[in-house]
């Protein structure tokens, strides 16, 4: 078992460490002792032949093959090879200890969702915990020599109480080449489907939860062959053990101490015992040793896992969870500290030494002067910005003002005339704004006026002029009644043969009557107007479709309409109803005409005359 020296070194002080170099069980002493050995003979052994033995012209050889030595072992990169190799070695080991299944958790779900307090019920929970330890006993039989010695065939297993004789027979009928360490995994997923169909598992969510638990034990014994199958690549072995061997044999040699009286160059010194040659075979040499008991943990070594230990272990523990504590929890009490809010475990008298503050933060013990701690009145500060970083907003749906005008909302200018010339006016948008001066900007926000209101409507300008062939979206309206008595002429002008007149020209002068218009509603689908230029700009128009024949029936008198000119109107009409639509905005909700009853004439000329 892995040899633990935790408590000696809980509490570093004096020669706290040089106490465990006297430990012989798992020291380095132990590994390396046989090696040690050998190397101090074979060093003594070259050291009387040189002295004693060869001859002067042999001495004279012996000396240069000294020197040749120790001038190239320090071109072995030993260092940086065995320290990478032990690095990979020690991270492998503790992975593999992370491995090893433990049946703990899965053992507590069987006791907590396999119910039942009858004879089978309790022969399920065993069987379930006795199949999870067959199935870690058959993986480590498989791997550790130490197992293997303690149960050789499946026969011990069935002599030791982890399989019964017709599980035996079950599992040597599995007619199977490979390793057939997963057939009690098998087994137990079978049992708990049992146990689910008669009612001992109470729902589908707990018999899941149970099977993937068992999955991740079966996903260890699994990772656990892995590890045995998949080793580091013997050539890396290879050339580290070629590398520290190589080394301390010219090392035996190249470190010998030559004859002073002959001057050479670095062998000022003669001395019978290589101290600091002795310490580093004892250093590199140990640092292999670690990595050769480390690359196989789950042999006989000191430091390697115990195995047969965890099976004692499990077995136990999965029995006592499983049956003995099943459904045998103590009486509910209330506790000792039932009516404390702040409850305090005792302490002895050797551990009352140990009692230390809670930590509250470090800043908590920080001492503020009293003259800086009192609050200060914030003086505020108002964001200014530059005029060329004002947001400009786009146009919003057409609205009628109280003259009757065509308007697109406040920040853009009056549509007037049929050749859509802007209107420049902003005297009614800007008539509230103060001259500029120091904080200007926030006195006219709070007066409600827009300062970049000139600017917007600046670029909404240019941009209408200068975007010729820029596309427009309309909507057709839906059809609505006009009862007029005398409508006004319509002239539509087909782009497409002539661009020289306006798309509508109303005859103003002939329109002295009141018309009674009724509320507009937009079309559904949206006409995207690409072939039309700015000069022809959409409007809102009634559809005259259904017009009123009899001028007696108004609520307003009017004079007789012409028969031909509203058969001409109605031809124009329905040939170019298609080309004509409102212009939709981007904004979310549009505001449209809604005319009374009692809106004079000139309102109704006034609507009709400034439509662009």
């Amino acid at each position: 078992m892995t040899v633990t020296y935790s408590l000696h070194v809980s509490k570093a002080r004096l020669c706290g460490f040089a106490k465990l170099l006297t430990r012989w069980r798992g020291s380095i002493y132990k590994l390396l002792y046989r090696e040690m050995l050998i190397f101090i003979l074979l060093y003594y052994f070259l050291l009387v032949l040189y002295r004693f033995i060869l001859s002067d012209d042999n001495r004279v050889t012996f000396e240069k093959l000294a020197i040749y030595c120790e001038a190239f072992t320090d071109l072995i990169p030993l260092s940086f090879v065995l320290g990478f190799y032990v690095t990979i070695v020690v991270g492998r080991w503790w992975q593999q200890f992370l491995a090893i299944p433990w049946p703990d958790k899965c053992c507590m779900l069987i006791s907590t969702y396999v119910n039942g307090a009858d004879e089978r019920g309790r022969m399920i929970r065993r069987t379930l915990a006795r199949y999870l330890n067959l199935m870690s006993a058959l993986t480590f039989q498989a791997i550790s020599p130490a197992v293997k010695k303690r149960f050789p065939t499946i026969d011990h297993l069935v002599e030791a109480g982890l399989m019964t004789k017709e599980e035996c027979q079950v599992y040597d009928g599995v007619l199977m080449t490979h390793g057939k360490w997963w057939v009690p995994a098998q087994w137990f997923g079978a049992v708990a489907a049992r146990a689910r169909r008669e009612g001992r598992i109470k729902d589908d969510i707990l018999f899941k939860h149970l099977l993937d638990e068992m999955h991740v034990f079966r996903g260890n014994c699994g990772l656990l062959f892995s590890f045995d199958w998949i080793s580091i690549p013997l050539v890396y072995t290879q050339v580290v053990t070629l590398a520290i061997y190589t080394y301390f044999i010219a090392t035996v040699m190249g470190r010998q101490y030559l004859d002073p009286k002959k001057g050479y160059p670095g062998y000022e010194i003669d001395l019978y015992v290589p101290v600091f040659t002795l310490l580093q075979f004892f250093f590199y040499m140990g640092w292999l040793k670690v990595a050769e008991q480390l690359i196989n943990p789950f042999g006989e070594d000191d430091d390697d896992f115990e195995l047969n230990w965890c099976l004692d272990r499990n077995l136990q523990l999965s029995y006592n969870v499983v049956d003995v504590m099943h459904q045998s929890n103590p009486r509910l009490v209330k506790d000792l500290f039932w009516d404390e809010v702040e409850p305090q475990l005792p302490y002895t008298r050797s551990s009352f030494n140990l009692r230390t503050q809670p930590h509250l933060g470090s800043a908590m013990d920080l001492d503020v002067n009293l003259e800086e701690s009192e609050f200060i009145t914030m003086e505020t500060i108002m964001e200014e910005d530059k005029d060329e970083n004002n947001y400009t907003s786009p146009p919003r749906s057409p609205v009628f003002d109280q003259n009757g005008l065509f308007n697109f909302s406040n920040d853009t200018p009056t549509r007037r005339t049929s050749t859509c010339s802007i209107d420049t006016d902003n005297a009614s948008l800007s008539r509230f704004r103060l001259p500029d001066f120091p904080g200007s900007r926030l006195v006219n926000m709070i007066l409600g006026s827009n300062r970049e209101l000139s600017h917007s409507t600046d670029s909404m300008k240019d941009a209408h002029i200068n975007s010729v062939a820029a596309p427009f979206i309309l909507k057709s309206p839906h059809h609505r009644r006009r009862s007029c008595a005398e409508p006004s002429p319509l002239t539509l002008n087909d782009d497409r043969n002539s661009t020289e007149s306006p798309l509508l020209t109303p005859s103003l002068q002939e329109r002295e009557s009141e018309c009674n218009l009724e509320g507009l509603m937009p079309s559904e689908q949206p006409i995207v107007f690409q072939d039309k230029p700015p000069e022809y700009c959409a409007i809102k128009i009634p559809d005259l479709s259904v017009v009123e024949e009899e001028s007696s029936g108004s609520s307003r008198g009017s004079s007789p309409v012409h028969d031909s000119e509203q058969s001409t109107q109605r031809n124009i009409l329905s040939s170019e109803q298609q080309d004509l639509a409102v212009y939709q905005s981007n904004s979310s909700q549009e505001n449209l005409l809604t005319s009374s009853d009692s809106q004079s004439t000139d309102s109704s000329s006034h609507l009709l005359e400034n439509v662009v």
